[in-house]
């Protein structure tokens, strides 16, 4: 049996002094069903990591995407180790900010040009700038999540301390339904400098939903952005763009290219991109930290090696795959649906009778946490993911869909799920 004594201490601790209790809501005590809970790690190596408690898991979380060739890999340690012996931030730039760049621009299709920043949000937030600066307009159309950054999160519940004014600037639009992007563009006509989206959401684009959202944009005058933070370096080294075969002008890049360390980037249209060189202000002093990039191009040259990617698909596959028969044998089908592409996937559920989809989530994850499984629904994957873990993860979820058809038949939870069910902040369009 697990024991949690010392998270559970960190935590009371971290209350007093942080909002949540961590930097990031969804790493967050509410995004955790207790009381078999790791609410702070130690330390991690290929695809396990350890919490405080010296509790040890396989991570389908992967630091929410960063990590995706392991923990602690010997050829990213070297680098980094390499660099920082030479300095972290210097002066002035350094050679590393123009061969990323340069990689950049060989393997992603939209790349003509590449600005550095640290978070997601910073690199949406650089594109919708430039989108504004290049188009001479200010309306934004988002269809997924991009980031905390005034210009998005108006548009959300999460609105508050966001003049209206700016809120009033970005319109939602739904993915695979091209007609609520047309409407926008039709009670807005001239007023959209860009478009942004996340390429690949909960199903695959249909009835060459890109390539129409790509044509309406160069109808309306509009820039197109792929909010590439999430699939970039996941289901393609050029990320979804290369993978659906649509370009956009911009992309914003981030998580997956540096195995956990803080970078991401605008990249796309020359062009656009030249505008920083004429008042549009773009620049933070740690644009160009040396550890990330020396770290990130390590990365890169891993997951350009040939068999990268058909691993993280077939692991990554497999359990897709083999969680949706595990759904059917249990004739759950109804009720329980496989979210994404492999690379980045998992279950969602529908409600249940009295039973909403957040208590069989509970269920489901509290399973999986007992059984050595870091996930909060969707997964991720990385070179060091196993079969073996796979197979793992796939025992728990046997077990875990054995406990949600007793919950089911209750109509309750009471007495499966031992502490609370678990509370997300934010939940994406």
């Amino acid at each position: 049996m697990k024991k949690f004594t010392k998270s559970l201490d960190m935590l009371r601790r971290a209350l007093k002094v942080t909002p949540v209790g961590s930097q990031t809501y969804s790493k967050s005590a509410s995004y955790l069903s207790g009381p078999h809970t790791p609410y702070f790690m130690d330390h991690g190596r290929g695809s396990h990591v350890w919490d405080i408690d010296g509790n040890e898991y396989i991570d389908f979380i992967l630091g929410l995407g960063p990590v995706t060739v392991g923990y602690d890999n010997p050829e990213v340690n070297e680098a980094i180790s390499r660099q920082l012996k030479k300095g972290i931030t210097f002066s002035q730039a350094t050679s590393l900010e123009v061969e990323l760049a340069e990689k950049l621009v060989d393997i992603i299709p939209c790349a003509e040009m590449v600005r550095f920043v640290k978070n997601g949000g910073d690199a949406t937030t650089a594109a919708v700038r430039l989108s504004r600066a290049y188009t001479g307009r200010d309306m934004v159309a988002v269809c997924g999540y991009h980031g905390m950054h005034d210009w998005y999160i108006g548009s959300t519940v999460l609105n508050r301390g966001v003049p209206k004014s700016v809120q009033n600037l970005t319109k939602t639009f739904d993915y695979n339904d091209i007609s609520s992007l047309e409407k926008l563009f039709g009670k807005y006509p001239g007023k959209f400098a860009a478009v942004i989206l996340e390429p690949t959401q909960g199903d695959p684009p249909k009835d060459n939903f890109l390539g129409k959202v790509k044509s309406l944009c160069r109808k309306n005058g509009a820039v197109l952005i792929f909010d590439e933070v999430v699939s970039g370096f996941r289901v393609a080294l050029g990320g979804a763009q290369e993978y659906y075969k649509v370009t956009p002008d911009l992309a914003a890049i981030g998580k997956g290219m540096g195995n956990g360390l803080p970078i991401s980037a605008v990249a796309g249209k020359k062009d656009i991109l030249k505008l920083i060189e004429d008042g549009i202000f773009i620049s933070t002093t740690f644009g160009g930290e040396a550890l990330s990039l020396a770290g990130s191009m390590k990365t890169i040259e891993i997951l350009e090696r040939p068999g990268s990617f058909p691993h993280i698909w077939k692991v990554s596959s497999k359990l897709a795959d083999g969680s949706m028969n595990l759904v059917k044998s249990k004739g759950l089908g109804d009720i329980i649906s496989m979210f994404g592409l492999p690379p980045h996937s998992g279950l969602i559920f529908k409600s249940a009778g009295k039973l909403a989809s957040l208590d069989l989530l509970a269920v489901y994850q509290q399973k999986l946490l007992m059984s050595g499984i870091l996930t909060v629904g969707i997964n991720n994957f990385c070179l060091a993911t196993t079969m073996k873990d796979v197979d793992m993860h796939l025992d728990a979820v046997d077990q875990a869909l054995d406990d949600i058809r007793v919950a089911i038949e209750r109509d309750s939870i009471r007495g499966i799920v031992e502490g609370k069910r678990i509370t997300p902040i934010f939940k994406r369009n």
